[in-house]
């Protein structure tokens, strides 16, 4: 079954550039250009993700998302869209269960991609702890710890773990992660993936030269192996990307 994307946004031209760039993707869209609208269709369909402009006249995005939450919409994804970027509507956006944080202008690859990635955590058998070797993940409190104590990661840093471990043995090719969480418009390159997979090693593998869990793939990209042995890690081709 395709997923079924909501699009609510006032303004019909975003609306419709979504719609088109999401159906050529293979996605099903529905748009509504208020909250009212939103809602309504909410209450009578069933979708995996809605795409929300917090800025809109009467109700903001934010008094949707927040309703989803209240009233039995917990599950469902969302992506927030913004003109501004400020820090307290992004840390806001993640207090009220917003899944990503998206500033206009963006381009529409990057914003695929997003998608993309939201729909495959969503769909992603892991729970909200994650164990491996000696370290933990806990998603709910956006936290990683090694033998107990708290590792310090850069926000990238733990976007890509996530993302990685979301998806135990599936391989992401290092556009998809740029795109989903640097974005197009990022003045780095790809090779910004390889430089923070290489950080990210030394700070959660035992031996950062010899990678348990974050593997590469030879000229595609990167799989997060859960279930690793020392045995296999000794076969990694290119272990500082």
């Amino acid at each position: 079954m395709k997923h079924r994307i909501l699009v609510v946004d006032d303004e019909r031209t975003v609306c419709e550039l979504l719609a088109e760039a999401l159906g050529d993707a293979g996605y099903t869209v529905r748009s509504a250009r208020s909250v009212a609208a939103a809602w309504d269709v909410l209450a009578e369909e069933d979708f995996h993700l809605v795409v929300l402009d917090i800025m809109m006249p009467v109700e903001s995005g934010f008094e949707l998302l927040r309703r989803m939450r209240r009233e039995g919409k917990k599950g469902l994804s969302v992506i927030l869209l913004t003109g501004v970027a400020a820090e307290e509507d992004k840390l806001l956006a993640f207090e009220l269960g917003a899944d990503d944080y998206v500033v206009k202008p963006f381009s529409l690859p990057e914003f695929v991609a997003r998608v993309k990635a939201v729909l495959r955590r969503a769909e992603s058998s892991i729970p909200d702890v994650v164990e491996f070797g000696s370290c933990r993940i806990d998603r709910s409190a956006r936290q990683v710890y090694r033998n107990g104590e708290e590792v310090k990661l850069r926000l990238k840093e733990y976007q890509i773990l996530t993302a990685l471990a979301e998806s135990p043995g599936v391989a992401i090719s290092r556009q998809d992660l740029f795109r989903s969480i640097w974005g197009d418009d990022s003045p780095s390159g790809e090779k910004t993936v390889d430089v923070t997979i290489h950080t990210l090693r030394e700070k959660i593998e035992d031996d950062a030269s010899l990678p348990r869990f974050i593997q590469t793939v030879r000229g595609f990209g990167y799989r997060f192996d859960i279930a690793s042995s020392s045995a296999h890690a000794g076969q990694e081709q290119h272990p500082s990307a």
